[in-house]
């Protein structure tokens, strides 16, 4: 009896090391074919891959096209690149997309994430421009947050402060330190881009001067979504800047500065305040990108030649007008950005991106 009782108790302990060796060479080889899955997803060729961006803060990132906290690897944040592989809908009718964050391959919910999608259209469309200060002021905490704004804003285009010629006597010139960041977000997107940059201009060795940085800055740095016209920024800086007192000759120099470019192929436009224009600039043989900030909120139902200000009347200069920057502090609850915003006229903006 005794002898049977230890039989069956060696036979039970072969039975179980035999189920225990069991479990871990199917939990081996499920780990094994995780890793080779994993591997597999993880060098898959982005090469071709939509180039897109979370658009919300803490985005659920899953193996399977399911929201379940076995199957969550990880929250996206917001302004996180990804890689839009695939995109799909389940049986339950939830759009998914497959993308590659960092190194991993999973899903998201297709609401979470989004591309950039140019506009056709030939009405107005909205633009934006940046320098440093969007970082100093800390409209964007990081450049993936900027790119999550021209995301969800639907920006059409976009201008970066190349530089410029600074105040005082000296008018030394300088870049912002910040363009090859905005340069780098408007490549991933694919979003049409151009420079800006402040004249200073006093006579016609600084036009030479002036042309000659901007030439070279754009032969540098330019990218393939660079395409829109140069502007040449003309404005009042309060006193201190160092054309402020010859504004009676800027139309002058504007003209012969213009042409200077132009003799470099250098399309270009000018950025200023509207009723600056109107007294001194209408008259310049160009196209004119105004600021005229009508403290609405909101994005304008419509132009500028529509609001009661003094210099929209004067047709020979609003029939100049491609477009008009409405605000510098963003537009209220629409946008939780304080950032300069324009509606354009994209039947001309457009013509350079085809």
């Amino acid at each position: 009896m005794r002898r049977n009782l230890e039989v069956n108790q060696k036979s039970n302990k072969k039975i179980i090391i035999s189920i225990i060796v069991l479990l871990i060479i199917l939990i081996g080889i499920i780990v094994l074919v995780r890793i080779k899955i994993e591997e597999k997803w993880n060098n898959i060729d982005v090469s071709d891959a939509i180039h897109g961006v979370i658009i919300y803060d803490n985005v659920g990132f899953y193996r399977k096209p399911k929201v379940s906290k076995w199957r969550h690897i990880r929250d996206l944040e917001l302004g996180q690149n990804v890689y839009i592989i695939e995109e799909f809908t389940d049986d339950d009718g939830n759009n998914w997309y497959k993308v590659k964050a960092d190194d991993k391959v999973g899903y998201v919910d297709k609401k979470t994430a989004d591309f950039f999608e140019f506009s056709e259209d030939d009405g107005r469309v909205l633009m934006s421009d940046v320098s440093k200060f969007n970082f100093i002021y800390e409209h964007f905490k990081n450049i993936g947050e900027y790119e999550a704004f021209l995301l969800n804003y639907n920006i059409n285009y976009a201008y970066i402060r190349a530089g410029g010629r600074g105040y005082g006597d000296e008018g030394n010139f300088y870049t912002d330190p910040n363009f090859k960041t905005f340069i780098d977000a408007c490549d991933y997107l694919g979003v049409p881009y151009g420079f800006y940059y402040l004249d200073e201009a006093m006579n016609s060795e600084e036009i030479e001067e002036e042309v000659n940085f901007m030439d070279e800055f754009i032969e540098k740095n330019k990218t393939e979504s660079c395409v829109l016209p140069l502007v040449i920024d003309v404005e009042s800086h309060d006193g201190v800047g160092r054309a402020d007192e010859i504004w009676e000759e800027r139309a002058d120099l504007v003209t012969e500065l213009i042409g200077k470019f132009k003799e470099k192929n250098i399309e270009t436009i000018i950025y200023s305040n509207a009723n600056t224009i109107n007294e001194y600039l209408y008259t310049v043989d160009t196209k004119f990108w105004i600021s005229y900030y009508d403290l609405q909120k909101k994005i304008p139902d419509h132009w500028y030649t529509d609001t009661d200000q003094e210099a929209a009347q004067n047709e020979e200069f609003t029939e100049k007008i491609i477009g008009w920057q409405f605000t510098e502090k963003g537009i209220g609850e629409d946008t939780k950005y304080p950032v300069d915003l324009s509606l354009v006229d994209n039947k001309f903006f457009k013509e350079f991106v085809k």
